[in-house]
């Protein structure tokens, strides 16, 4: 009865160490099939508010003058996608236009002056 039991317990825990946790950008699982990441650098000294631009318009939210953010949002297909940045007392700027399939992550670094901001894969 003993060993049988040890077996048991054996069993659960290997069966427990082979379990994945997923990373969802990392490709495969729901999450990484209808989402992206952008991460933004902003070399700017105001802040800025961020919105993707692709078949519709969405606001993503802030970043703080030469600060750093990450944001995910809603992907579902490949796509155009553009950033517009709006700059605190400041400028508004549209990023050039980079091809964004679902699970992919893309940068965005604001530059000063923000004409020479630039998003890529």
């Amino acid at each position: 009865m003993k060993r049988l039991v040890f077996l048991v317990v054996v069993m659960i825990l290997g069966a427990c160490s082979q379990a994945q946790i997923r990373d969802p950008f990392e490709g495969g699982g729901e999450a990484a099939s209808t989402s992206i990441r952008i991460n933004v650098e902003n070399h700017n000294f105001n802040e800025a508010t961020i919105r993707a631009v692709g078949r519709t318009e969405r606001r993503l939210g802030t970043v703080p003058g030469n600060g750093n953010q990450s944001f995910t949002m809603g992907w579902p297909a490949v796509n155009d996608l553009r950033v517009q940045i709006d700059i605190l007392a400041g400028d508004r700027y549209t990023t050039n236009r980079v091809t964004v399939s679902p699970g992919e992550t893309v940068h965005l670094t604001i530059a000063n002056p923000i004409y020479r901001s630039l998003l890529r894969r």
